[in-house]
């Protein structure tokens, strides 16, 4: 059964159109960063690295900040 307000259901479908954009949003903000972060210490992006290439960053990180 259909609500009696199509202004309701447009309102409910633009706040889930919109919940779903900023958690989408902030998924790619969060990735560019990281992404951008190991770009800088290993020239490599976050995900074409492997975990033992990761930590290797880690700690190229850890020795910088010494």
């Amino acid at each position: 059964m259909a609500s009696s307000d199509p202004y309701k259901d447009i309102n409910t479908i633009i706040k889930i159109a919109f919940v779903v954009a900023l958690i989408l949003g902030s998924y790619n903000l969060w990735s560019f960063f990281n992404s951008s972060r190991y770009q800088a210490l290993c020239g490599a992006s976050f995900w074409e690295l492997n975990r033992p290439e990761l930590e290797s960053c880690l700690d190229q990180k850890k020795e910088l900040d010494k």
